[in-house]
């Protein structure tokens, strides 16, 4: 993100689509919403983690996306078992890349220069987190498939320490 207003707009604009997922995500009780929700934001945070690792010059963000890359990419893992299991057959499969908003997310970190790297990497990991954790408590409490609440249920506790470390680091800087 660059400074001024262009760096602004790009803030604002991964803001208002957090706010917009975690809304959406907030609302989700069907299995299939529930999985392409889950599986994209995963793989934002395992896209995002990795450029931090190349990027970022801070050896708390590095480690912070590090952590990152391991959990999401634990539960995308768990995911996919989970979509083996008989209780969710009929269940629609991962979607293979990112929708639009984690696309221009991604774009907003890779443009960011060099001083703005790290925060605009916290700001949007608070974001994502938010929408993430407002998916799973979602998905426990109004999901429409057993086995996949029980993946929202285990995956509920880690993300939600994601979300208040991600809170304290970016407090830091």
């Amino acid at each position: 993100m660059s400074q001024g207003e262009p760096g602004m707009m790009e803030k604002v604009t991964d803001a208002v689509g957090g706010v917009v997922g975690k809304m959406g995500a907030a609302m989700t009780s069907g299995a299939d919403s529930f999985v392409e929700q889950a599986s994209i934001g995963d793989a934002y945070e395992i896209a995002a983690g990795e450029l931090a690792l190349r990027r970022s010059r801070n050896d708390a963000v590095r480690s912070a996306a590090a952590k990152m890359v391991a959990d999401h990419t634990t539960s995308r893992h768990h995911m996919l078992a989970a979509l083996e299991m008989n209780e969710t057959r009929g269940v629609a499969a991962p979607p293979q890349s990112l929708d639009t908003r984690r696309e221009t997310m991604l774009t907003h970190l890779t443009e960011a220069d060099e001083e703005a790297f790290d925060q605009t990497y916290l700001d949007q990991q608070v974001l994502a987190h938010e929408e993430t954790t407002s998916l799973m408590r979602s998905y426990v409490e109004r999901g429409d498939n057993p086995q996949l609440r029980s993946l929202a249920m285990a995956n509920l506790p880690v993300l939600e320490r994601h979300l208040t470390h991600m809170k304290a680091l970016r407090a830091q800087l």
